[in-house]
């Protein structure tokens, strides 16, 4: 058997450089089973390390298949991939011990509610541990009948290496700066539209938005607005340390990365209230936060955020970068180091 093994559905960039902390620790390297992510991020393989094991989620497969051996502890993403869920099973009848990796957040809406009682019934005895991004998602799994000391945080983060503070706020352009898909979860199209109805309160200002998607044709044109196309992590990194406020004004975000790499560079937040992870990075002085949806919310904290003083910037900067400090790939590592420990000696199971 392998100690380890780890699954992640679209393997990002970002998860492989967790996952190269995790070999960095451990000297050695692990399995590493990824279907292919949606954007076209490159240099996956390259952050990792060593070559991934690469499947189509929805298709089960097993461990014979992949050339590779049972492991003993195995971290498998998600539990509604049937290529996962046949693996983590493998897992179990031999023996091994499986940790859920789970990003959703914690929303009490009448999915999660009636969600409960079939994942305590069905799921919950499956997995020995889950592995969230942060207090959202250890809000849910307690939801969800994990134990509270079988829930660990630190499951996403970004790379400090790539994201990291830079000047002082009040010596950046006053750029407030959108990266994430042109769809119409994220709010791209409002948050423009809401930049627009207030720049004239805002001389000097602008709104510079990097991402994809199909909506990017449909951000309005204006002079403060200046719209990009998809930016790789290494270039990406630069931009955040060039913007003073961070906008993410999703309506539905299970944890959202984007916010980690910003407040590791620094930005204040302007987020609204269906971002998982402003429980983790939004503080009374580094951020503002509005009602997903609710343009008035969102021009009031937008021109909140503009107004702050050189003081209350030097405290915005200060907060995002120490909150940025609860996540990220030494984190990471260590959370793993953590679950397989205690895991793989636990001869414990669920009760209700």
């Amino acid at each position: 058997m392998n100690d380890i093994a780890f699954s992640w559905n679209g393997l990002p960039q970002y998860a492989a450089r967790l996952l190269a902390a995790v070999r960095q620790e451990r000297g050695q390297p692990f399995p590493v089973i990824g279907s292919r992510p949606a954007v076209p991020v490159g240099g996956i393989e390259e952050a990792l390390g060593w070559p991934a094991h690469w499947v189509e989620a929805a298709q089960p497969v097993s461990w014979k298949e992949l050339g590779l051996p049972v492991p003993k502890v195995f971290f498998q993403s998600g539990w509604a991939y049937p290529a996962f869920n046949a693996l983590g099973d493998e897992v179990r009848v031999a023996g091994g011990k499986v940790c859920l990796l789970m990003d959703n957040n914690w929303r009490g809406d009448l999915r999660q509610l009636v969600g409960a009682p079939w994942f305590r019934a069905c799921q919950r005895r499956k997995f020995s541990a889950v592995l969230v991004p942060g207090k959202s998602g250890r809000r849910l799994a307690r939801w969800y009948g994990m134990p509270d000391e079988k829930i660990f945080e630190g499951m996403y983060g970004a790379d400090p290496r790539l994201f990291f503070n830079g000047p002082p706020l009040s010596e950046r352009p006053r750029r407030i700066i959108f990266v994430g898909q042109y769809i119409e979860r994220k709010g791209c199209v409002p948050l423009a539209r809401a930049f627009a109805s207030v720049a004239h309160l805002l001389p000097g200002w602008e709104l510079c938005m990097y991402g994809s998607g199909p909506l990017q044709s449909a951000i309005p044109a204006h002079p403060q607005i200046k719209v990009h196309g998809f930016v790789q992590p290494e270039q990406l990194g630069a931009l955040y340390r060039e913007a003073r406020i961070f906008a993410l004004p999703s309506h539905a975000e299970a944890w959202g990365l984007v916010v980690h790499e910003a407040a590791l560079s620094g930005c204040q937040l302007l987020l609204s209230d269906a971002i998982g992870s402003r429980d983790d990075f939004a503080g009374p002085d580094n951020a503002a936060l509005f009602r997903a949806g609710d343009v008035a919310s969102l021009q009031a904290a937008l021109l909140s955020l503009a107004s702050l003083d050189d003081d209350a910037l030097v405290r915005a900067q200060s907060s995002s970068a120490r909150l940025a400090r609860s996540h990220g790939p030494v984190v990471f590592a260590t959370r793993v180091r953590e679950v397989s420990n205690i895991i793989a000696h636990d001869k414990a199971s669920f009760h209700e």
